[in-house]
């Protein structure tokens, strides 16, 4: 904005020096810092009529009011800061100023009411834009952690009835393994509830919590499940979101055939900035319960966390799930 005020007034001294000259450089002087100091004040009415509107006529309601309003009375303020300067260099310098200059002058602050209501109008609709663009990118990311919590919600409960299930079997058959798979459970459970307001924990943090959770699935279907961890102790050092890994083992469990002639593999390790979890393939049929929804929303809160995107690569036997360390 000031720069534009700089320019009118060098636009206006350039003027003036082909109009009146012949005259003494302290009239030029003295007119240009008169000028400027007229924009300014131009500015600053401006802003402060801009404020007072905004309680009579907000921008939103009232748009094309508040323009006109503005640029009219402004245009009234211009005129009356531009006799005031002609008055002052004609009173103080003696100079008799061309009528030309006066239209020139005239026109100028003309100009300088629109351009600066325009400067005025569109840095508060950029504001405005940004804000809402702010706003926006809030609203999806609240969104966004509401479907996470669905999803981890919903595979509690399913977790949990598998895992009771397992358990009463145990009960008759190995009190003693029945013990430890209840610590286990607890464990595990006791992680989600400590961890489910956080949006990340450490990646050590989360492999303890998955080593309770793989212990309950070795219990529930034996060697049919296989688990293979190789991260490096500055992997571990890494962020990761609550429960993603639970998350990633149960959907590979959800969507394959689990058998001893057919054991389902999974493997957990790092490739680069990310950590990739990969299982082999052999797809039920049909799967129950499922939405299709899990890794879109899983996609959708680490949109937030990382620039890095989760990649999902499939062939006709592995499927591979790398998600962005943070």
């Amino acid at each position: 904005m000031y720069v534009v005020l700089f320019c009118a007034n060098i636009l206006l001294t350039i003027f003036r020096l082909n109009i009146v000259p012949g005259v003494s450089v302290e009239f030029h002087v003295g007119a240009s810092i008169a000028s400027l100091f007229g924009f300014w004040i131009l500015w600053e009415f401006i802003l402060a009529f801009g404020g007072f509107l905004e309680n009579k006529f907000p921008l939103e309601i009232h748009v094309n009011k508040r323009i006109i309003i503005q640029i009219i009375a402004t245009y009234l303020i211009a005129t009356i800061i531009g006799n005031s300067i002609f008055m002052i260099a004609v009173n103080i310098f003696h100079v008799p100023l061309p009528p030309v200059l006066k239209t020139f002058g005239y026109l100028l602050f003309f100009l300088l009411s629109i351009v600066l209501n325009l400067i005025y109008f569109g840095t508060i609709y950029f504001f405005h834009w940004k804000t809402d663009l702010v706003n926006l990118a809030n609203m999806q990311r609240e969104q966004a952690i509401v479907k996470y919590d669905a999803l981890r919600n919903q595979l509690n409960p399913h977790f949990l009835f598998n895992a009771l299930t397992s358990l009463n079997s145990l009960i008759f058959e190995n009190q003693q393994l029945a013990s430890d798979f209840l610590q286990q459970l607890s464990k595990v459970y006791r992680y989600v509830l400590q961890n489910k307001e956080k949006e990340t924990v450490s990646m050590s943090t989360e492999l303890e919590f998955i080593k309770h959770y793989i212990f309950l699935l070795k219990i529930r279907f034996k060697d049919a499940i296989e688990f293979q961890i190789e991260l490096s102790d500055e992997i571990k050092m890494k962020e990761i979101v609550p429960v993603t890994l639970q998350i990633l083992i149960e959907n590979a469990i959800k969507h394959n055939i689990i058998s001893l002639s057919n054991p389902l593999s999974i493997s957990i390790a790092a490739d680069g900035d990310y950590l990739m979890v990969q299982n082999n393939l052999n797809r039920k049929a049909q799967v129950e319960s499922s939405n299709k929804q899990g890794l879109e929303n899983i996609k959708a809160f680490y949109r937030y966390l990382s620039p890095l995107p989760i990649q999902i690569l499939e062939t006709e036997s592995r499927y591979t799930v790398k998600i962005p360390l943070i």
